[in-house]
């Protein structure tokens, strides 16, 4: 089925709005609760926790960059949380994360969706 070129923009526009909207959310809220909490003393970190910070900051860079590169920037978003939560499962044995950090794949994955839809066929 043929999409009109209306049709299609719209889905464009709400695929990019949507991956944006939840990008700059979980970019505000590592924000507020880095200015709460402050940032860690890194120097304190056993192999396993330094792993997965340089993961969660993957995915950090990876919701700015897709702003403007969708496809980099949902490689850095899934890549970074399949490896982050990688990680977590070979320190702790459990993957038992909360809800929150579902929205990164989701976001990386609209991300993906978008550059899909718009890139050029040959």
């Amino acid at each position: 089925m043929s999409l009109s070129v209306f049709t299609k923009i719209s889905l464009l526009y709400l695929v990019r709005s949507i991956a944006r909207m939840v990008s700059f959310a979980l970019f505000l809220l590592v924000a507020i609760v880095v200015a709460g909490e402050g940032l860690p003393d890194v120097r304190a970190f056993s192999r396993g926790e330094i792993v997965s910070g340089v993961m969660f900051v993957a995915m950090i860079a990876g919701l700015g960059v897709g702003w403007w590169r969708e496809l980099a920037g949902a490689i850095l978003i899934v890549g970074g949380f399949l490896g982050f939560m990688a990680s977590e499962y070979a320190a702790t044995g459990d993957v038992g994360m909360s809800g929150i950090f579902m929205l990164f794949p989701f976001s990386g994955a609209l991300f993906f969706l978008y550059w899909l839809l718009t890139r050029k066929r040959y």
